[in-house]
């Protein structure tokens, strides 16, 4: 018998990915956000047998606002990064991007403007940062449900106020203005 209560890793990988689909998902939809059109975009399952989820939405015309989340085997995070683009020309929704591989969006010198939620955008010593998302630490049963409720509520109160995150990654940065492909535009 273990002295510590232990969730396998296989486990612990559904249990981030079902919080933030049950809980996250649905609020970026209710702030418009969608499944990325690209051809190249993950929602679910990856190749590494993680998962990946990409989601985006088009605001004003131009600028494209794409959010991807990482839930990764081994760890207890879930990462999600916010990077802007201006599109040119403008486009009205994410539709138009339908099948167009838009992996030049994730690449240099493109994605040096990609801001972590809870992370890149923290004001202040990092030594004082007490709020992220992923599961901390437990040693009972009840432990790590009590620490799964507050991930769950965390991720559901971000999802909810994106436009939040969004207006802090306008103060850090100025969007790249590229095609609808993603290369850049001088």
């Amino acid at each position: 018998m273990a002295l510590f209560y232990k969730v396998s890793d296989k486990e612990f990988l559904k249990i981030r990915s079902k919080i933030f689909t049950e809980a996250g998902i649905p609020e970026l939809e209710k702030n418009g956000f969608e499944k990325s059109p690209f051809s190249t975009a993950w929602f679910g399952r990856n190749n590494l047998q993680d998962f990946t989820y990409e989601l985006c939405r088009v605001v004003n015309g131009s600028l494209l606002e794409i959010l991807v989340t990482h839930i990764s085997r081994g760890d207890s995070w879930i990462q999600i990064y916010l990077n802007v683009f201006k599109l040119n020309p403008e486009i009205k929704s994410c539709d138009a991007l339908k099948n167009v591989d838009g992996i030049q969006f994730h690449l240099p010198p493109n994605s040096i403007t990609k801001m972590r939620l809870r992370i890149d955008d923290f004001k202040g010593m990092p030594l004082f940062r007490f709020v992220e998302h992923k599961i901390g630490t437990y040693y009972t049963k009840n432990g790590f449900e009590s620490e799964v409720e507050k991930l769950r509520k965390l991720i559901k109160k971000d999802m909810t106020n994106i436009d939040h995150f969004v207006k802090r990654w306008h103060e850090l940065h100025t969007p790249l203005v590229t095609d609808w492909k993603g290369n850049k535009i001088e």
